[in-house]
């Protein structure tokens, strides 16, 4: 099952504690063609966290039968825990004619580029500035422990290892100019695709002839 988008799935992807999620804030409010792709997880919702607008959160149970019904774009299960993005999402972004952004991880991406092509995604990848850095940065989130915080770090040395699969690779040292080099990136993708429109339409005038 897939549902046709209109415009570009953009995914930011990153190790746990890099910025994906602060960058994905930051570019919906610099970006007003983009909406984000909320998705649905298993967890339990944080002090922090509202529903429906950081996630639904859901039980297990509740999650495995919206896999049944074929409800989600992709799935992914991290830290025994369930996260998925839903189709409705795209039709959303379709009704208002806006990019749809997802904040996933490497596994839910890859299953997005088997269902839709290559020129319809932009994929981001977000490394820390090193893995000291990384470790600070989930120590000063203060949402785990220290044996979480240990194997989220362990977690996230394995996820670094699937940047090349992306096709725009940034360090985050600064979270503002980093979004700002994603905002360049997309627009400069949707500067090619519109010169691209205007060129096929000259062609067929000219072929026309």
């Amino acid at each position: 099952m897939s549902i046709e988008i209109k415009n570009k799935l953009i995914i930011i992807s990153s190790p746990s504690g890099a910025g994906k999620t602060t960058l994905c804030k930051l570019l919906l409010k610099k970006m007003k063609n983009i909406s984000l792709s909320i998705s649905y997880t298993s967890r339990n919702k944080r002090l922090n966290e509202t529903n429906g607008k950081d996630y639904f959160f859901v039980s297990k149970e509740k999650f495995q039968s919206l896999i049944k019904k074929k409800y989600f774009i992709e799935t992914a299960k991290n830290f025994n825990n369930y996260y998925g993005s839903p189709f409705l999402n795209i039709k959303s972004a379709n009704k208002k004619n806006y990019h749809l952004l997802f904040d996933i991880d490497w596994k839910g991406a890859r299953k997005i580029r088997k269902i839709y092509k290559k020129t319809q995604i932009i994929d981001f990848f977000i490394l820390p500035p090193s893995k000291s850095e990384l470790k600070k940065r989930l120590i000063k989130r203060g949402t785990d422990n220290s044996k979480e915080i240990k194997l989220r770090l362990s977690y996230a040395i394995n996820e670094m290892k699937h940047y090349k699969e992306y096709t725009y690779v940034l360090i985050n040292e600064n979270i503002y100019k980093t979004v700002n080099e994603i905002k360049n990136i997309i627009e400069y993708n949707d500067n090619i695709d519109k010169n691209n429109l205007i060129l096929q339409k000259k062609l067929k005038k000219i072929i026309n002839l």
